[in-house]
């Protein structure tokens, strides 16, 4: 569990490099053609991530009942 967010906290913070650096040359064309789609896509990703990492633990109590 602690490997799958990890992983989407590295990911998020590696998509804020980019954009960042985007931001910092001034590249306005690319900003305004990834930001828009990739702002669903990570926060959907995000979601997914933390209910698969949460479905273990529900599952674990469950099965002590």
């Amino acid at each position: 569990m602690a490997l799958g967010l990890s992983f989407t906290a590295l990911t998020l913070c590696a998509e804020y490099s980019l954009v960042s650096d985007w931001v910092e040359v001034k590249d306005w064309a690319a900003l305004m053609d990834v930001v828009p789609g990739m702002e669903w896509a990570l926060w959907f990703l995000t979601i997914v991530s933390i209910f698969l990492n949460i479905t273990p633990i529900f599952l674990e109590r469950k099965g002590k009942k």
